[in-house]
């Protein structure tokens, strides 16, 4: 059957339908015409208490599978609410990686009655997933793939794929190992189907493998991938043994994640909050920066205080204070946003930020002029005072210029001394644009004193 746009989307609204009015089975028999990260949406836009039963009206394998889509930390919630045996034997239709992130959030106790039913071999490779920390190549790695020793013939490595269980049937390459695992070489399959079925798959093989271990960073295997264009990437243990891949569409995940969380950063939000996270836990986890934020505001204010005579002397110069502090903190986002989303995808280098400068110091330029220009304009066509129009005009002019230079290359000296660039999060940037902004602003007004109240 062809299914187009609108006909997804007729069955996104009948699933819908069938959740809000009680009909979980209605809902279960519409499940096998979406994917199951459709499904997945669906039941998250659904009233809560319309999942479990609608999981439970699925078959168990698809139920899983649309478990694996939706976040870790709502799915742990659902698997909790459910009966201890109930759980387990859906948690065990959940892909392994998948799973390991789920497991992430509970305590000991839960582990265990969602491992309950579980066989050996799943139990050990979801507690060895989540035995790696969170962020490394391990922690995401898909422990399913294809490997064959180094003297098994391309026939019988034919035979292997196709006898090969699903969770390893999209397996875009095979690779070679020795008897201890050790990584050798790798074959594309199309490259297999060319190859004499007789001949050895190590004489056949591409022995320059690029790989990464389990300790690297899951960020920097995923922009390998998309900068290489892989389909697949291997993940070696500490003695080099293959141990897992990662796969095209989970490092276009892992990088979506990655700009999301730098986009938290920014606003000085945790990157484990999500909106599933329970308010409680999300007090904690906002009010400590926010509390800790006020005091770095405190030298905005020590700046103004400093200037209190210049402000009583000339009240209407506190009108234009927001304005250019404001504008000084939009350009500073803009420009940090660009260079730690140039820096998450790997479009740059450390050694870049020299071009950055230049770029930065370009922009600023250009936008000083006209923003400081037009802030000119609006300011003496409002009050009528060419000083105050003028010295308006330039601090803004010069507080654009710095914030852009300032929010366009501190991520790259960050990056440098080996910490997150993430760390000049949004609030910490707009203190400082706020403190040049006032210093820059009031400090003129008050050299130009004189001509402010000889002009006014």
């Amino acid at each position: 059957m062809l299914l187009v746009p609108e006909t997804l989307e007729q069955y996104q609204q009948d699933m819908k339908a069938a959740l809000e009015e009680g009909r979980y089975d209605d809902a279960a028999a519409i499940a096998p015409q979406l994917s199951a990260g459709r499904i997945a949406r669906v039941l998250r836009e659904a009233p809560k208490t319309s999942v479990e039963p609608c999981l439970l009206a699925m078959d168990m394998p698809r139920a899983g599978r649309v478990l694996a889509q939706m976040p870790p930390d709502y799915a742990s919630q659902v698997l909790i609410a459910m009966e201890d045996d109930i759980a387990a034997k859906l948690f065990k239709m959940i892909p392994a990686d998948h799973a390991a992130d789920i497991l992430q959030d509970m305590d000991q106790q839960e582990i265990d009655i969602l491992l309950a039913d579980a066989d050996e071999r799943y139990r050990k490779a979801v507690t060895d997933l989540s035995g790696y920390k969170r962020g490394t190549a391990g922690a995401v790695m898909i422990p399913h793939f294809i490997a064959v020793e180094r003297d098994k013939t391309v026939g019988k490595t034919l035979d292997a794929l196709l006898a090969a269980p699903p969770d390893v049937e999209r397996s875009s390459y095979v690779y070679i190992v020795d008897k201890n695992r050790k990584l050798l070489g790798v074959l594309s399959i199309k490259d297999i189907m060319r190859v004499d079925p007789n001949e050895t798959v190590e004489n056949a093989m591409l022995p320059n493998v690029i790989a990464v271990h389990v300790d690297d960073l899951a960020t920097q295997a995923a922009r390998l991938i998309r900068l290489r264009r892989f389909t697949m990437l291997p993940v070696l243990d500490h003695e080099d043994r293959l141990v897992g891949v990662i796969n095209f569409d989970d490092a276009m995940d892992i990088l979506a994640e990655d700009v999301a969380e730098q986009f938290a950063h920014y606003g000085a939000a945790s990157a484990e909050e999500s909106f599933f996270t329970p308010p409680r836990r999300a007090v904690k986890m906002r009010l400590p920066w926010m509390a800790a934020n006020v005091f770095l505001n405190l030298g905005a204010v020590a700046v103004i205080t400093g200037f209190e005579d210049t402000i009583a002397a000339v009240a209407i110069l506190a009108a234009f204070l927001p304005m250019i502090t404001d504008m000084g903190g939009n350009v500073g986002i803009q420009s940090l946003s660009v260079a730690i989303r140039s820096i998450a995808l790997g479009e740059v280098r450390l050694r870049d930020y020299t071009k950055a400068i230049r770029k930065e110091v370009a922009i600023g330029l250009f936008n000083g002029l006209a923003l400081g220009l037009l802030f000119a304009l609006i300011a003496y066509i409002w009050q009528g005072n060419a000083w105050i129009g003028a010295l308006a005009g330039i601090a803004l002019g010069v507080n654009v210029l710095l914030a852009g230079v300032v929010g366009g290359t501190m991520p790259f000296l960050i990056k440098r001394i080996g910490k997150d660039p993430a760390m000049m999060t949004g609030p910490v940037l707009t203190t400082i644009t706020d403190i040049t902004g006032v210093f820059i602003y009031l400090g003129l007004c008050t050299l130009f004193l004189s001509n402010l109240l000889g002009n006014g």
